[in-house]
């Protein structure tokens, strides 16, 4: 059986989905269903899909010879501190691939998701952001939140020190990230570069529609029903596909796409946008020393 020999460790809301669905296509490439199992993120054990690794490992048992790369995507594996080590003690030969970018866009992108997945209940960034403090108390964590250190927009957005963590787990040749200012601008490019750390030929795509769009839910009241149905709901529901015979209504996601629409980035007050320049500054200029990259104009307010 083959085990994977790539993960994309994320960032979230940095392009992973769009990069690894890309990959997806590629002949040579398997990725696990579903994208983000975070097997490796025992910090977060609401989000593993499976915890016996019996089962992970059966994630991939659709690979086969011709597939050169095998991987996923969960884009935990890069916040969660323990992550990283059992992945290589599992996967010692593996590759792993990062994404990046600014985090005073990457926080409220971040709030926006979970907003949409409904761990999330406060629909002010700004608001939302202020709870950073209370919320590493446990206080003012929704009860339909998953896990708390998802709302902690002030620590998931510092690539920085998160990259500096992997760097010291991880031998270096095995690392690469990208920026997702370059991603966005010619995904072509990044993509015939993973392919290339990989060590994939390039198959020729042309085409990388835009993925996972930023999203905001029509009614609140629906996307939380939908993101978290009554157990009594879910109960009668596999009651009636048991006793019916079906296998699958698709009520929820009906509901879940007629609720949702895109959305465009609010832009951030000011002063709000100046507090977040302030706060993740020292991560910003860590997160340059590394990659020697100059994010100088990640901290200059907008206007300039």
């Amino acid at each position: 059986m083959k085990l994977p020999n790539f993960f994309i460790l994320g960032a979230p809301k940095c392009g992973t989905t769009a990069l690894s669905l890309y990959l997806r296509g590629h002949p040579q490439v398997f990725m696990c269903t579903p994208k983000e199992p975070h097997y490796f993120a025992e910090e977060f054990p609401r989000y593993r899909i499976v915890e016996r690794w019996e089962d992970y490992a059966a994630l991939f048992s659709g690979a086969n010879s011709g597939h050169a790369a095998v991987g996923e995507a969960s884009v935990f594996h890069l916040y969660a501190a323990g992550a990283v080590p059992r992945l290589l003690e599992r996967c010692p030969d593996a590759r792993l691939i990062v994404l990046l970018r600014n985090p005073i866009e990457l926080a409220p992108a971040m709030h926006s998701q979970v907003l949409l997945t409904r761990d999330e209940t406060v629909p002010s960034f700004e608001k939302a952001w202020r709870l950073c403090k209370a919320r590493r108390r446990g206080k003012a964590v929704p009860s339909s939140c998953r896990e708390a250190k998802i709302l902690l927009y002030d620590r998931i957005a510092e690539t920085g020190g998160q990259l500096s963590r992997l760097l010291e787990q991880a031998p270096r040749e095995r690392v690469r990230w990208w920026f997702f200012d370059d991603f966005k601008r010619d995904p072509g490019r990044i993509y015939r570069e993973v392919l290339a750390f990989l060590g994939l030929a390039d198959d020729g795509r042309s085409e990388f529609p835009p993925v996972n769009t930023r999203m905001r839910s029509r009614l609140q009241c629906v996307a939380h029903f939908t993101q978290k149905p009554p157990a009594a709901w879910v109960r009668a529901a596999a009651l009636s596909k048991c006793v019916l015979g079906v296998q699958y209504w698709g009520v929820l996601d009906f509901l879940r796409r007629i609720n949702t629409t895109s959305a465009a980035p609010r832009p951030l007050s000011a002063d709000l946008e100046a507090e977040l320049r302030e706060h993740f500054a020292p991560d910003v200029r860590l997160l340059a020393a590394i990659t020697g990259r100059n994010l100088d104009h990640w901290l200059r307010p907008r206007a300039c």
